[in-house]
């Protein structure tokens, strides 16, 4: 089963009953804290695992998107996972796991100022390309997010991280 963690702002807007974090019984792996920010008007969804810190970004939800959200993260974390190099077979496996989706409250602060540092880092990359007159390219952001330094992780990257997690399914 995923979890997803959903920040006070993403709660509002998704509009779904929310699980009590306490009655779940989930493999930490499994779990993912997920933030809603805008960006020039356009909705924006940071997701990131709890235990590896790999995250990727949504942009430019709808409001139908939302009621799909549990779908669009999981495509959007398989798609992502495969393009930073995981084994298609491994992403499958750890896909497979992930039938069924619970949403719930945050629980760790520390992944929520990790998740607003993202942010940060985005919006300025945004800022950038746009100054530049270069089209915003989302899956660039999202290879760059995962090798973006996290000191608390064990290699440092959240992609690497995610890729050894991985290994042990």
């Amino acid at each position: 089963m995923l979890t997803i963690q959903c920040t006070k702002k993403l709660q509002d807007t998704l509009k779904v009953p929310m699980t009590d974090l306490t009655d779940l019984n989930n493999e930490p792996l499994y779990s993912w804290h997920a933030h809603l920010f805008l960006y020039k008007r356009k909705k924006c969804v940071l997701v990131m695992n709890n235990v590896s810190r790999y995250n990727f970004l949504l942009y430019g939800l709808k409001a139908s998107d939302f009621k799909q959200l549990d779908q669009i993260v999981m495509e959007e974390m398989k798609r992502n996972m495969v393009a930073e190099g995981i084994d298609e077979l491994t992403v499958h496996k750890y896909m497979k796991d992930c039938q069924s989706v619970t949403y719930t409250k945050t629980s760790e602060r520390s992944i929520i100022s990790q998740i607003n540092e993202m942010i940060s880092v985005v919006k300025y990359w945004m800022e950038l390309r746009e100054h530049e007159g270069k089209e915003i390219n989302i899956d660039e952001f999202n290879r760059k997010l995962n090798r973006f330094v996290m000191l608390r992780l064990p290699k440092s990257y959240s992609g690497e991280t995610m890729k050894d997690e991985l290994q042990h399914l």
